[in-house]
């Protein structure tokens, strides 16, 4: 065996090992250890590969298991479904900051999708408070109405459009 794998087989193995010594500790459960734990292993190959590994799963499994492990302490300020997805778009968030500090250009970039799903969280932890709770609830009501006029002034655009061609 070379080097580098032995490398890569060592990394894993400490980190499995490391993961059963922590769960008898701390009594893990649920799915977030395990995701944090395959999202580390991921994240430790790609970073013995030089960034050419499993960056991208690495870092959202990491992301949505560290959304699974803080649903209990963070119950108080977010919704449940909310800081799934703010692990979730952190975890984007890592894998792009990972890409630029390698200089590696990908192609959709983690970017988009990372700050998207930590609005859309935050905007969660917003309807826990009081004084956004009834605005959120009329916004709620009125939303699909916003998709029917949008599709009534497209097929009205679409209709003018073909008429004077």
């Amino acid at each position: 065996m070379n080097d580098r794998r032995g490398l890569v087989v060592g990394v894993v193995l400490l980190l499995l090992g490391a993961f059963f010594v922590l769960s008898r500790t701390f009594r893990f459960s649920g799915p977030g250890p395990i995701l944090v734990l395959i999202g580390a292993i991921f994240l430790a190959l790609s970073a013995l590969r030089r960034a050419r590994g499993p960056l991208l799963p690495g870092g959202v499994l990491l992301g949505l298991g560290t959304g699974f492990l803080l649903r209990e302490p963070l119950e108080g300020i977010f919704p449940h479904w909310a800081t799934l997805l703010l692990g979730l778009g952190a975890g984007f968030l890592l894998v792009a900051v990972l890409d630029r500090a390698t200089g590696r250009d990908r192609r959709p970039s983690p970017l988009l999708p990372g700050v998207v799903l930590v609005l859309v969280a935050l905007v969660g932890a917003l309807t826990r408070q009081e004084a956004f709770a009834e605005a959120f609830a009329r916004l709620r009501d009125l939303w699909p109405w916003a998709l029917v006029l949008a599709g009534v002034a497209l097929v009205a655009q679409a209709m003018f459009r073909k008429r004077g061609a």
